[in-house]
């Protein structure tokens, strides 16, 4: 259980996946560090983006069909496949049909890459089982080495009991941060045996509460994501198609 509960906080979208949650407001702020600039701020619907920068390129190819294969150490092999767009909150995403086992999508405004996705729940019988959304800020492409953003999430967890004679269960408020920092540029990695040149790696540290996690993304010029690292568990591109 422990394990699949850092799992579900580091893969970028669940925070919490232990029970039945019901939409209730989020906020997420982005601020980024370096120069003491601000992004903005969030809600569940997607937030704002402040100030952004201009592209260093494209580190997450979006259109229909796009097609990524990935060995993962928890979920096995495993295709995160863009199958449709979405406007949400006047702002253009690719949806996936699942990204590391979550309900997500993608966007992308100037410099800067955000995935929303479904918060993952863990069901109770006789409890209804919601969903909140989370849009986290994952990646800037204009970032320089040691440039930091952070993104503050709170939200609240609720449980809806169906059934007749079961207990109602408090409501828990849940706070997590999301610290992450451009630790290199312009790299070569070999992910398999395919070496990939134009590298961004990024790190996140995630902590909510006594939880915490770290993962190391590496994202390619004109491919995408081709590996993470992280301290539960890791995953590497295996092949990939772009349209």
């Amino acid at each position: 259980m422990k394990i699949k509960f850092i799992r579900s906080l580091f893969v970028i979208i669940a925070i919490m996946s232990f029970q039945s949650c019901e939409n209730e407001s989020l906020d997420s702020d982005f601020t980024e560090n370096a120069n003491d600039g601000t992004d903005g701020d969030s809600t569940n619907n997607g937030g704002t983006d402040g100030d952004v920068g201009e592209s260093s390129g494209d580190y997450w190819p979006r259109a229909i069909g796009n097609i990524w294969n990935f060995n993962d150490t928890f979920y096995g092999d495993t295709t995160y496949n863009m199958i449709s767009t979405e406007t949400i909150d006047d702002n253009l995403y690719y949806k996936f049909d699942q990204l590391m086992n979550q309900e997500s999508w993608l966007r992308k405004t100037g410099d800067s890459y955000y995935i929303r996705a479904a918060v993952q729940s863990f069901p109770i019988e006789g409890y209804e089982v919601a969903t909140t959304y989370l849009t986290i800020k994952m990646l800037k492409d204009s970032a320089q080495i040691g440039e930091t953003w952070t993104n503050n999430v709170n939200y609240t967890i609720t449980y809806v009991p169906i059934t007749e004679g079961l207990p109602e269960i408090p409501a828990i408020n849940i706070d997590a941060v999301y610290d992450l920092e451009m630790m290199g540029r312009d790299l070569t990695r070999t992910v398999g045996d395919v070496t990939f040149e134009n590298v961004l790696h990024v790190e996140l540290n995630l902590s909510s509460g006594q939880v915490s996690s770290t993962v190391d993304y590496y994202y390619a010029k004109d491919v995408g994501l081709i590996e993470f690292v992280g301290d539960q568990s890791s995953g590497a591109l295996l092949s990939y198609t772009l349209n």
